[in-house]
């Protein structure tokens, strides 16, 4: 919610010093400001996280796959910019182990093809599924759709035929993780969590105020 309001009063005052009355225009500054707030505090999270647990290197460069493809697929989001920083930044680091210890090369090759398939068939009929409040004409969303499904064609290109690429492994599973993120399992696991954090919140505050 912080995120949020600050994001909303720099666009509104930007909005001033510009001129602009376009409230699609303004919407339009407010999310990317927000989102820009977001990114560089999930990046924060995940440098602490990364120096700690020892996998900066492979943590910075799976963020930087999954950052980029957002931008073109859209995603599922926790309910707070926070919440997303701070889960996000401990699947990172999650997903760094599983690519170090199982890199991408040592998968069964009939697995890899498999994996491929799913991401291919997700983002062809998933991508952009885009964030609540983002907003994106008719005519953007199709765009992304065709870049969306580009990059996955060329991302299966380069790690079959670079299995064993200085980034191929961070690139493979940057991959998978995103593509689940376009999935309607993955909504449910999010919209579990959501509601087990509020209930965990909720109940905090009501410790706080019984003291």
């Amino acid at each position: 919610m912080i995120l949020k309001n600050l994001a909303t009063s720099w666009a509104q005052a930007l909005s001033r010093i510009a001129g602009e009355t376009d409230p699609y225009k303004i919407a339009l500054a407010r999310y990317m400001l927000e989102s820009l707030l977001s990114s560089i505090l999930s990046l924060l999270f995940i440098l602490l996280f990364g120096l700690i647990f020892g996998v900066l290197k492979t943590a910075v460069l799976l963020t930087v796959v999954v950052m980029l493809l957002k931008a073109l697929m859209g995603g599922l989001h926790l309910k707070t910019p926070f919440r997303c920083a701070l889960v996000g930044a401990i699947m990172t680091i999650i997903l760094s182990y599983i690519v170090l210890f199982l890199p991408f090369h040592q998968l069964p090759t009939l697995l890899q093809l498999w994996v491929f398939v799913f991401m291919i068939y997700i983002v062809w009929k998933q991508a952009p599924l885009e964030a609540k409040g983002k907003p994106l004409t008719t005519e953007q969303k199709r765009g992304l759709a065709r870049k969306s499904r580009i990059v996955i064609l060329l991302i299966v290109f380069i790690c079959w035929c670079w299995p064993q690429g200085f980034v191929t492994n961070e690139l493979f599973y940057g991959t998978a993780f995103q593509v689940l993120n376009l999935t309607k399992p993955m909504a449910q696991a999010i919209d579990g969590l959501d509601q087990l954090l509020d209930r965990g919140w909720n109940k905090f505050q009501g410790y706080i105020k019984g003291k």
